[in-house]
């Protein structure tokens, strides 16, 4: 009976149809990996204009909509309607001091005044804000964030963007990228790459020596915004990332300026010569409410 059963059974060529396989086989992994290779060197290049790398969405307490939401209206009753003002606009921002010291500010903008608000995210209540009325306003500029051209803080921050490149990629054991990681590229001066608006209030005076090299001075005659780290990764609308773009808040911004002052679209100069106090912080986050572990701040 089998050998009637391997009789009337179909005629198979199965040294052909191995080989038909093996040639299948063998050339769709060559595709997909020059298809994945070509895409993650798009997604590289794209990384590397970011202003902000490596963010971690979620550990921003400000991700979560509602907390913003509740921040707005905690800040509109405590300090915009006492002073019985009429609220414009209201954005999430970067707000850089004078020691290149990035910090969350929850910006409000009034017909008449402008806050930047020191919000807790966290245990959601005020702990500091500064006010200036519009009428102060006599300059604003408007461009990318540079450095002076004796400053290290570019060379300092490809520093540690090389050393952190190598100890992640030792970290995932990935132990054939790290020539790549190694690369002289990698430790290459690292600019912003970011825009941003300098409100000055000054009048054209320079700021006094004791105020320049106090790094407790709160009285500075100026105050420098750029966009939200949330802007360039947050999923959603464009209603949604709105409220972290700079470029929305110049806009509402210049129809309220008085007529008197001036707008300059030029390089916003940061005087960052040597600080690593200020590529510590920054680096790390430390000016923003995220979640870090155990600890929250």
């Amino acid at each position: 009976m089998e050998e009637t059963s391997l009789d009337d059974g179909p005629s198979v060529n199965f040294e052909k149809a191995t080989l038909e396989i093996a040639n299948v086989d063998s050339v769709k992994p060559t595709t997909d990996n020059i298809d994945g290779t070509s895409n993650q060197n798009s997604s590289m290049q794209n990384v590397c204009s970011l202003p902000f790398r490596n963010i971690e969405v979620h550990a921003f307490f400000t991700d979560r909509n509602e907390i913003v939401e509740r921040a707005i209206h905690d800040c509109t009753e405590t300090l915009i309607q006492q002073n019985i003002e009429e609220l414009v606009g209201s954005w999430l921002l970067t707000e850089i001091s004078l020691w290149d010291i990035e910090k969350e500010r929850l910006v409000l903008l009034t017909t008449q005044a402008l806050y930047s608000v020191k919000y807790d995210f966290i245990s959601l209540k005020i702990l500091d804000f500064n006010r200036v009325h519009i009428s102060l306003l006599d300059t604003v500029f408007k461009g990318e964030l540079i450095y002076p051209s004796a400053s290290l803080a570019p060379r300092l921050s490809g520093l540690a963007e090389g050393m952190s490149s190598i100890i992640q990629c030792a970290a995932r054991q990935e132990w054939s990228s790290i020539a790549g990681c190694s690369s002289i590229g990698q430790f290459e001066p690292r600019k912003r790459n970011m825009s941003g608006i300098r409100l000055m209030w000054n009048r054209g005076q320079p700021l006094s020596i004791a105020k320049k090299w106090n790094p407790f001075a709160k009285d500075i005659p100026w105050i420098t915004f750029v966009s939200h780290p949330l802007f360039w990764y947050k999923a959603g609308t464009e209603v949604v990332k709105t409220r972290f773009d700079i470029e929305a808040f110049h806009t509402t911004l210049k129809s309220l300026l008085p007529n008197n002052c001036n707008v300059v679209n030029t390089p916003i100069i940061i005087e960052n010569y040597c600080s690593l106090g200020a590529l510590v912080h920054n680096r790390n986050g430390l000016g923003f409410f995220k979640i870090r572990g155990k600890v929250s701040f």
